[in-house]
This record gives structure tokens, C-alpha cells and sequence, in this order.
């Protein structure tokens, strides 16, 4: 990758290039395919490091704090795009100020039937049903200790339809994770919904939490709502994570919605279209549980004006997985460069300063 890459903050040439000629050549493939093919690119090391050096993240404007734990950027990859870590590092070099892995369970699956995942172009989103296919947790451990000095930036994603699976996957990747993000909430996936009820998740949380070995951090990943019968149990739902002793909530997982081209018929939506929602339940999480854990924004992300949005109404910080599939793998350097733009035109010097603060 030529080096004439810092030339504008921007980067429109190879912003362009991605949208006009390597998108176009993975999107003549099935999305599960062109995945696949992504994947196996990320895989030549010295070509995803050039992208991060010019991605600000040595900016000490950047610096987010999840929950007491340092990041050079509020912005990071979610759960679903590296579900059998093995991009880690990769990913980490593109400039995210953190990454997740999986979500993980502790044995290999198959997942839902195909087709399982569709593009929505005019809307840029895309909506799955993929139903945690993976290589089980033997693997993704293996691979997440490769990148053990680097842990500290280090996401994992765990879930499971009993609690001993969930714990025994607990046990196995939190020595080598900064944070542990339980999944209680895709749509996609038979049985998580029994921890929607309070009396299922405090005993599972603090089952968690009495096998935790490091200081590493346990976040609860919501389920959305749209509705004000919905609210009311997702922040029930909040406020029990919380008190069980939960570090952190992200919020939230992909929108159930119904559509007949997939195999099961349905399947979780997921980008552009969440903004709105996304920054309304991040400040209603937000106000609901103060400063007794950190809030994770997640849906919707595209613009360094969507993080500032989801930061100023009370997230810490934020993910994406489905603008980083339409934007490509300069995002996260548009994404941190834009940010600081957004700060030294409102003469904001730190992200904690965001907060509050609208464009």
C-alpha cells in the first residue's frame, strides 16, 4: 500500500478504490463467500499495518475508558465479523482502538440452514440469521493466546444454551482477554432468551464472576427495544446485570425482524438504519444505571458524527461490525481522524469531554 496514504485526512483515492473496485468484485459473491475470501485476505500481515499508521491512535485525545480499561480509540470492532479469532491482530493493525472475537461457544456448529445472511444495499445494512457457526472453543483459545501481548485490546464474545457451557468458556478465554462480553441476546440463536429473566441472569453472572482469574472486565450484551413494554425489561434486564456485578453493558444486539429470504425467515437486522434507536437506548441505559458500569454503543455506526452522537448521550464507547463491511478497512482511520476533526472544531480535548455535548 503506498505510503501517499496520509496525504489527506480523507484518504478519498483508496476510500474509492474500496467502494468501486474491491467491493463491487466481493459482492459478486454470496455474502457468507465474500466473508470467507475477506477473511483469508487479512491473513497477509504486513499489508494491514500500513492503514494504522496513520490511524491516530498514539492521539491521547483518543483515550477511552471502558469500564477502567484503556483504549487508545472508543472505537471497536463487534462480535460476528472474526467469530473464530483469527484476525485478531489483523484487525487490531486497521486502527480499532479494540477488537471482539467470536461470539464463542464451547463447541464447534454448524449454525442456521443457508441463505443466512443478506445485503439491504439501499439501506446499508445487512440482516443474518447465522446462529453462531464456529470452531468451538478449543480453537478460538488457541488462537486468542497468539496475541497475548496484545490482550489488553482484546475483546471476546461467549454464549451458550446452558450455564456451564457459558462458564466453561468463561474460564478458558478471560486469562487472555481485557474483557469478556456475554452474549445473552441474538435473535438468531434457540434458548438465549431464558436469560432474559432477571432470575436467570444474576445467578449466571455471578457464577461468572466467582471463576474470574485476571482483572479482566465482564460486559452483558442487551437485547434492543423499540417498545415501551420492551424498555422496561431491557432495563430491568440492565440494572440486574449491573447489580450482579457486571462491568459494562453493550448496547445492543441486531433488530428481529422477519424476512423471507432467509432459510428460517427471520434474523437480526443490523447498521445504518439502527442509529436512531441505538442512541436512544444508550441514553436511556445511560440514565437508568449512572456511572455504575460503562455502556458500550453498538448498531448503527457509520460516521465520526454517529460516534460523537452515541458518546455524548452516555457511551464510553462504541462498536460496529456492518459499516466496516460497506466502508471497508480504512474506516477505523476515517473513523479516529474524523473524530479528532469533530474535537478541535468544538474545542473538545479529550473523549470524557464529549459527553453531554452536542454537534
Amino acid at each position: 500500500m503506498c505510503l501517499t496514504l496520509g496525504a489527506t485526512p480523507t484518504f478519498p483515492y483508496y476510500i474509492h478504490m474500496y467502494r468501486y473496485l474491491v467491493r463491487p468484485l466481493l459482492w459478486t459473491l454470496e455474502p457468507e463467500r465474500a466473508h470467507a475470501v475477506a477473511s483469508l485476505a487479512m491473513r497477509i500481515p504486513t499489508v494491514w499495518k500500513a492503514p494504522g499508521v496513520f490511524a491516530r491512535l498514539d492521539d491521547p485525545r483518543l483515550t477511552a475508558d471502558i469500564a477502567g480499561l484503556t483504549m487508545p480509540s472508543p472505537i471497536g470492532l463487534a462480535a460476528g465479523f472474526d467469530k473464530n479469532c483469527v484476525n485478531l491482530g489483523a484487525l487490531l493493525d486497521l486502527g480499532f482502538g479494540f477488537v471482539t472475537g467470536g461470539t464463542v461457544t464451547l463447541a464447534e456448529r454448524t449454525g442456521n440452514p443457508k441463505p443466512r445472511v443478506l445485503r439491504l444495499t439501499e439501506q446499508r445494512a445487512l440482516v443474518n440469521s447465522l446462529g453462531f457457526p464456529g470452531d468451538g472453543l478449543a480453537q478460538a483459545v488457541r488462537r486468542v493466546k497468539r496475541h497475548s501481548g496484545r490482550m489488553k485490546r482484546v475483546f471476546a464474545s461467549i454464549s451458550g444454551a446452558i450455564e456451564d457451557e457459558i462458564v466453561e468458556c468463561y474460564k478458558q478465554l478471560e486469562p487472555n482477554c481485557a474483557a469478556i462480553e456475554l452474549n445473552i441476546s441474538s435473535p438468531n440463536t434457540a434458548g438465549l432468551r431464558v436469560f432474559h429473566d432477571p432470575a436467570r441472569l444474576r445467578p449466571l453472572i455471578e457464577q461468572i464472576l466467582d471463576a474470574r482469574q485476571t482483572e479482566s472486565r465482564l460486559m452483558v450484551k442487551l437485547p434492543p427495544w423499540t417498545q415501551a413494554e420492551d424498555r422496561r425489561d431491557a432495563l430491568q434486564l440492565a440494572e440486574t446485570a449491573v447489580s450482579a456485578g457486571a462491568d459494562g453493558l453493550v448496547v445492543a444486539n441486531t433488530l428481529p425482524m422477519e424476512h423471507s429470504g432467509l432459510a428460517v425467515g427471520a434474523g437480526g437486522l443490523s447498521g445504518a438504519p439502527l442509529i436512531d434507536n441505538t442512541e436512544r437506548m444508550t441514553a436511556e441505559v445511560s440514565a437508568a444505571i449512572g456511572k455504575e458500569a460503562a455502556v458500550v454503543a453498538c448498531g448503527g455506526v457509520f460516521t465520526p458524527e454517529d460516534v460523537w452522537r452515541l458518546i455524548s448521550c452516555g457511551a464510553s464507547a462504541v462498536q460496529l461490525y456492518t459499516a466496516f463491511i460497506y466502508e471497508g478497512p480504512l474506516l477505523p482511520v476515517r473513523l479516529n481522524r474524523g473524530l479528532i476533526s469533530l474535537m478541535e472544531r468544538s474545542g473538545v480535548r479529550s473523549i470524557d469531554e464529549i459527553a453531554g455535548q452536542p454537534l
